[in-house]
């Protein structure tokens, strides 16, 4: 009888055979969904006679960039020259694309899309993995399937040309490797080169990097070990990115990844503040005195610029700050009814939008659960701790400076993993009530 764990190894485990059937079924599946909504929702058509910028924003700006030979730079399309507004691997893949089937049209989008959508039928694999790997494997495999019928993870695969698909998969691929990392140099060398690569593709989980530390530290017997696993993990991680740390330094002036995160702080922080990046009042990308500036300047030294305003914003009107910070967070875990959502979509406000209603439902549902969930799931020492302060720190950046609820998106596996270890839960003890009344 299960008692420890409702995630964990209640039943008799499946035979190699069955299991690669059930896996290969889950995999199909969630692929299946994902290209039945390209089609269904005719996401490539979208790209018909749209501009780069309208298109896919600044990956397809830096994209068409590279795809003229014109360098890395451009994210507005406004021949500001080169740029490290967004790291390469997302704008080079577009790129590719574009160059291979002659810019934005729809053929573009349609293998963009189908990468996206095999990349998230990926997810649901290392997601069973991870379940496995926590000791929670009925989890797992239930975290599997949700996240193949997931409404907000079909949308993102099928229909968002950024990068979150390909992150949301990278942070739970390096979650999995870091727990099979403690003992094992080898392991943790393989965990620091993954952690590497999804910095590369997108420097977001750099806020990750305090819970893989402590997760190292406290799996490691001794300081010694501790902080040998930490610089090997650190080491590795950091020589992925370094040719790009380079580059920026020599073309830019800035060793920083993406040297942008002050502009995203005052754009959340000043007189005319939502919580979220909407209206573009002070970006580059929408306001001539601002992209004026940043030409004068140059990216890093506008980016600094950026920072000083927002701090001096900051120290003026801390109150304000504070709550723009919980509306912040709030928006991040449940979300913003679309009644009162300030975007609008296909020309509907999205309290018009079934879609918008859709999204929030499975949002709002998922972000309280982990929420709950983090309140009572049954793990230990390092793995505990791992888990909690990689969903509890991923979000902090974004709560200082502005949210979507796209910017979830990357830990939203571990989310509905979290989830599905509620589901459980509450089934357990509903099947105990039963026995016992």
């Amino acid at each position: 009888m299960e008692v420890a764990s409702p995630g964990g190894s209640g039943a008799r485990p499946r035979r190699p055979r069955a299991r690669r059937r059930s896996l290969l079924a889950l995999c199909a599946l969630a692929l299946a969904l994902r290209l039945v909504a390209i089609f269904a929702l005719d996401t490539p058509g979208d790209a018909q006679g749209q501009t780069p910028w309208r298109w896919g924003g600044e990956s397809a700006c830096l994209a068409q960039s590279l795809a003229e030979g014109r360098g890395y730079g451009d994210p507005w399309c406004k021949a500001t020259g080169s740029s490290s507004w967004l790291t390469p691997p997302y704008p080079a893949l577009v790129a590719a694309l574009m160059r291979a089937f002659g810019g934005v049209t729809p053929s573009t989008a349609l293998a963009l899309f189908t990468l996206q959508a095999l990349a998230s039928a990926a997810t649901c694999l290392v997601l069973v993995r991870l379940g496995e790997r926590l000791g929670w494997p009925r989890a797992g495999l239930l975290a599997g399937w949700l996240w193949a019928l997931y409404p907000v993870a079909i949308w993102n695969a099928a229909a968002v040309v950024w990068d979150t698909t390909f992150v949301a998969l990278g942070v739970t691929l390096s979650l999995l490797l870091l727990l099979r990392a403690p003992g094992s140099p080898g392991a943790t060398a393989l965990a620091g080169l993954a952690y590497g690569a999804l910095l590369f593709l997108n420097p977001a989980p750099l806020a990750l990097a305090p819970a893989a530390w402590a997760f190292l530290a406290l799996s490691a017997r001794g300081a010694a070990a501790a902080l040998r696993s930490c610089a090997v993990f650190t080491a590795v991680a950091f020589a992925v990115c370094l040719p790009w740390v380079v580059r920026n330094q020599l073309v830019l002036g800035t060793p920083q990844l993406r040297p942008n995160f002050g502009v995203e702080l005052r754009m959340g922080n000043n007189d005319t503040a939502n919580g979220r990046p909407v209206p573009f009042r002070y970006h580059p990308s929408h306001v001539d005195e601002e992209l004026e500036l940043y030409r004068r300047l140059g990216e890093a030294e506008y980016a600094r610029d950026n920072t000083r305003r927002a701090v001096d914003w900051i120290a003026s009107n801390p109150a304000r700050f504070l709550a723009l910070t919980l509306r912040r967070a709030q928006i991040f875990w449940l979300g913003e009814l679309p009644s009162s959502d300030p975007r609008r979509a296909d020309q509907l406000a999205p309290g018009r939008d079934p879609r918008s209603w859709l999204k929030f439902a499975a949002f709002f549902l998922t972000g309280a659960g982990a929420l709950v969930a983090l309140f009572l799931f049954e793990l230990r020492g390092a793995q505990r701790w791992l888990v909690i302060s990689a969903v509890v720190l991923y979000g902090l950046p974004y709560f200082v400076t502005h949210v979507s609820e796209r910017y979830r998106f990357p830990i939203d596996p571990l989310i509905v993993l979290l989830d599905a270890w509620l589901l459980l839960w509450i089934l357990r003890r509903l099947r105990m009530r039963e026995l016992s009344a």
